[in-house]
């Protein structure tokens, strides 16, 4: 049995709004009318560790004599959805979420589950574009986490991802030269509110979620430990599914560049 970790981040996303022209020759602007989502990886480095990124599309991890390599990394999208300012909730199940209490009758934009696979050599990926009704919006809320088979939307994601049955996220690449597969399924929820609140009209807004993928296999000395330890059972199982759970975070980015669009240092707007 899978061990799940759920960090809850509250941010208030400071926006403001300015009119963005489509462009159908730069996939990063923005359509009018429409919110898009985007995931960003990024790594750190530290005095006993290293972060390398290169042309064949990996993330190389080093500490002292241990190395790792993440070729590929996915994550699931199981809700996004955006609040009317105003608008009064009631308590209901969410298509694709196995949360049977949530705030989603007043969500105007409601999404099946979707497999997101992050740029592991630190870009920028495009999870949705979608388009969404005039008005007023006042809140944001996200939610990473494995889908269950109790809705059509569901039923759906897993017979087109029968690998991501009870995961939340997967890794494949090499420890040491050998490789390893990990699935696990922490939970991450990202809430904002917009404020001043989102006008749908002739505007748009881009929301990142910035991912340190460097963080996921290391100790908290920084220590780096095989990803086949982490899976169901492992010794390293728990501390491996909080620090993935921990490691999202949430902020607008209209420009589509992986950075805060307000500049704070751990990107969240204050």
């Amino acid at each position: 049995m899978r061990t799940n970790y759920f960090v809850s981040t509250a941010v208030v996303l400071t926006f403001a709004l300015t009119a963005c022209s489509s462009d159908s020759t730069n996939p990063g602007s923005i359509t009018p009318g429409a919110v898009s989502l985007s995931f960003a990886t990024t790594g750190s480095t530290t005095t006993s560790s290293s972060v390398a990124t290169n042309p064949t599309g990996v993330l190389a991890l080093a500490a002292s004599t241990d190395s790792l390599v993440i070729t590929k990394a996915q994550v699931v999208l199981a809700r996004l959805e955006l609040q009317r300012s105003g608008a009064t909730c009631t308590s209901t199940e969410v298509a694709g979420d196995d949360d049977k209490v949530d705030v989603s009758s007043c969500a105007e934009l409601e999404l099946a589950p979707s497999l997101v696979n992050l740029s592991v050599s630190g870009g920028v990926t495009q999870a949705l574009n979608s388009s969404i009704p005039s008005g007023t919006y006042s809140a944001f809320e996200a939610k990473i986490r494995a889908v269950e088979a109790k809705k059509s939307a569901s039923t759906g994601f897993l017979a087109a991802h029968p690998e991501m049955v009870g995961a939340s996220v997967r890794v494949e690449g090499t420890f040491n030269g050998k490789a390893f597969t990990y699935t696990g399924a922490p939970k991450a929820e990202l809430e904002g509110l917009f404020n001043p609140p989102l006008v749908a009209d002739s505007t748009g807004a881009n929301i990142t979620i910035n991912v340190d993928l460097s963080n996921w296999f290391r100790t908290s000395t920084g220590t780096l430990v095989d990803p086949a330890t982490a899976n169901a059972g492992g010794t390293n199982a728990a501390m491996v599914s909080a620090n993935i759970a921990r490691s999202f975070k949430a902020f607008r980015d209209d420009n589509h560049d992986g950075r805060d669009d307000h500049g704070s240092d751990d990107g969240r707007d204050r």
